[in-house]
C-alpha cells in the first residue's frame, strides 16, 4: 500500500513539473492599483502572450499616431482582435477576491460606468479604424458580455464616453509568465505527498 502511494505521489509531482510551464503561459497577471484594473500581463491570444493596458483618449494619441496599422498595433487582423476581446472577457474581466471587474465595470481603468465597459482593440486602418471590441455588460454572470469586430471613426475619443476605453496590447515577455494559483496548490500537494511517503518509508526501515 505504501509503495503504491509513494509511486502515485511521485507520478503526480513529476507530471506537474511537466505541465506547469504550459499552464503558466495561459495565466494573466492582473495589474491593479487602488482597486482599479489597469490591465493584465500574459494574456493568451491564440497561443501568443500579450500584455494589455486600458487607456483613454484618441487613437492618434494612444497609438503613436494611429496612421500605420503594422507599426502602431500589436494585433493586425480581425480574427486575432476578436480572440483578444474574448480573452479579456474570459480571463481578465472577472469577479474574484481582488475585484468585481465583471459585476462592476467602473473598476476598469478608463470606464466610469457601473453598467457597461466597452474596450476597443484596433487592428487596421481604412477610412475608419478597424477594431475588435469586448463588451463587459456588468451582469456578473457573463450574460451581457460580447466580443466582435466593427469600425470606428478616426476621431473617436474614448475620454468623451464613460463606458469606452482603448485596450493597448503589446507582445509579452514569456519569461515573466507566472503559474496559476490553483496549479501551485496542486503542485504543492503532490510534492508534499511525495515527501510524506519518503519519510514514512524511512521510519519503517528504521
Amino acid at each position: 500500500m505504501m509503495k503504491s502511494f509513494q509511486g502515485l505521489a511521485f507520478s503526480v509531482a513529476a507530471a506537474l513539473f511537466v505541465i506547469l510551464p504550459g499552464i503558466a503561459k495561459a495565466m494573466p497577471m492582473l495589474i491593479i492599483e487602488n482597486g482599479e484594473l489597469l490591465g493584465a500581463d500574459n494574456v493568451d491570444v491564440n497561443g501568443t502572450l500579450f500584455d494589455v493596458r486600458f487607456q483613454d483618449g484618441t487613437c492618434s494619441a494612444t497609438f503613436t499616431g494611429c496612421n500605420n496599422a503594422s507599426e502602431d498595433f500589436a494585433i493586425t487582423d480581425a480574427m486575432s482582435a476578436e480572440a483578444a476581446a474574448q480573452a479579456l472577457l474570459d480571463r481578465v474581466f472577472l469577479d474574484g477576491p481582488v475585484g468585481l471587474f465583471d459585476s462592476n465595470p467602473a473598476l476598469i481603468s478608463g470606464c466610469t460606468s457601473s453598467a457597461l465597459c466597452v474596450t476597443f482593440i484596433p487592428f487596421g486602418l481604412e477610412s475608419d479604424i478597424e477594431i475588435g471590441f469586448a463588451i463587459n455588460g456588468g451582469s456578473g454572470s457573463g450574460s451581457g458580455d460580447q466580443a466582435g469586430s466593427d469600425d470606428l471613426d478616426l476621431r473617436r475619443n474614448t475620454a468623451d464616453d464613460p463606458a469606452q476605453v482603448w485596450a493597448v496590447f503589446s507582445r509579452a515577455d514569456p519569461s515573466m509568465a507566472v503559474p496559476e494559483p490553483g496549479s501551485l496548490v496542486l503542485f504543492s500537494l503532490g510534492l508534499a505527498g511525495f515527501i510524506f511517503a519518503r519519510r514514512t518509508r524511512a521510519q519503517r526501515v528504521a
